[in-house]
């Protein structure tokens, strides 16, 4: 007894130096807030405007079918925890994701307690890019792989045939940081030396600038 109570002295005494006086909390401490955060989500929305609580919960609960217990909480600087009463809900919308709303990419991740909301593991999410402009010798599944490498990690690459003025495009999908810059056309050359630009239409990416390459705002609205 005279031991653990020493210990627990040494440990105060720890706690207090540089004038910190930490309160150590147990796992049974917090196990019903763990237990509360086991079915929810982490989501970042990549927009340059807020929106209320009120509205984006509605929304999305439309958008989501509905989840039985849904509710948001908002974390600041658009980050958001979405809470559900299933993880079958849980599991759906996480595999659905990025999403759009209000044509602004949201991206979620399920909650883990060693992580929280970290910015960098929400910024990463996969989407398809299409190449446009491709003269129809490069349309091959390496050319795909190719300029999907200078936009991000490679996942999958595939032939498409579209409606419209090209009827066979190559596009990839790729793990992108969107906290960084995103690109909106490459520069491709072929043994001949001769440039062509290739303009990439991101599926699912929501609002986008060309100016700064940044997701969430249009060029209209920069200063």
């Amino acid at each position: 007894m005279a031991e653990t109570t020493r210990d627990e002295d040494r440990t105060e005494k720890d706690n207090r130096k540089g004038g910190r006086n930490v309160i150590l909390l147990e796992e049974a401490d917090i196990l019903e807030g763990i237990n509360a955060c086991s079915n929810s989500l982490y989501g970042r929305l990549f927009a340059s405007k807020t929106f209320s609580i009120g509205t984006m919960g509605n929304a999305l609960k439309a958008i989501w079918g509905n989840p039985e217990g849904f509710s948001v909480s908002d974390k600041g600087d658009n980050f958001f925890q979405f809470f559900f009463n299933k993880e079958v809900d849980v599991l759906r919308v996480e595999r659905g994701s990025p999403w759009l709303f209000k044509d602004y990419v949201l991206h979620v991740k399920r909650w883990k307690e060693d992580q929280n909301c970290d910015e960098e593991i929400i910024s990463n999410f996969s989407v398809w890019v299409q190449f446009w402009g491709l003269p129809e010798s490069f349309k091959t599944l390496e050319v795909g792989r190719q300029l999907g490498e200078k936009l991000g990690t490679v996942l999958e690459v595939g032939k498409f045939h579209m409606r419209g003025r090209e009827t066979r495009i190559v596009k990839t999908k790729i793990n992108i940081d969107a906290a960084r810059q995103v690109r909106d056309q490459l520069i491709v050359a072929g043994p001949n030396k001769k440039e062509v630009e290739v303009a990439l239409r991101y599926e699912r990416l929501g609002k986008f600038c060309t100016y700064c390459a940044k997701l969430g705002h249009e060029v209209k609205i920069l200063p």
